[in-house]
């Protein structure tokens, strides 16, 4: 019984050595698109701009696994994008690490001649980084955001996809 008992309080003592406060800022860019299918069943032209991001996901990491949330500013065209996000990732041995974000909120400005309003529906992501490098990580990232709107009484459906490269410091305490 003393025997596995020291194994035990050994690798007890090793789960509190990693787990911390994790802090991730970020910045990047990329391309982004965007889709309008009108009610009427028309599909209006597609949008293609390039796309800056900024934000940090801050959360817990335990051991490889983390969790937290996600603010991200997007600038795609002038026009600014906010976006909060849950994110749940894992940090592979081999330089890699996986997260998949779940979009809770997204507020887009759109400015034009015609007043339009656009509502945010559901989202989520999918990112990859690289670990190699001493204190960076090199990031790749899609995101897929979903909004409805309206614009002179006509309703649409405005689908999003934006694809980002970013650098990032995380920093794990």
């Amino acid at each position: 019984m003393k025997k596995l008992l020291l194994p035990l309080f050994l690798l007890t003592l090793t789960f509190n050595a990693h787990a911390g406060f994790l802090i991730d800022p970020y910045i990047g860019t990329g391309s982004f698109a965007g889709t309008l299918d009108l009610a009427n069943g028309a599909d209006a032209d597609d949008v293609e701009e390039t796309v800056t991001a900024m934000g940090s996901r801050v959360g817990y990491s335990f051991l490889l696994v983390s969790a937290g949330i996600d603010y991200q500013i997007l600038s795609v065209d002038g026009e600014s994008q906010n976006n909060i996000s849950a994110f749940v990732g894992v940090d592979l041995p081999i330089l890699l690490r996986f997260w998949g974000e779940y979009f809770i909120s997204s507020d887009a400005d759109v400015e034009g001649d015609v007043e339009t309003s656009l509502d945010f529906k559901d989202g989520y992501g999918l990112g990859v980084g690289f670990t190699g490098l001493p204190l960076v990580s090199l990031n790749l990232e899609v995101q897929y955001l979903n909004y409805e709107g309206e614009a002179s009484n006509i309703k649409f459906d405005y689908d999003t996809v934006a694809y980002i490269a970013s650098v990032s410091l995380p920093l794990d305490f």
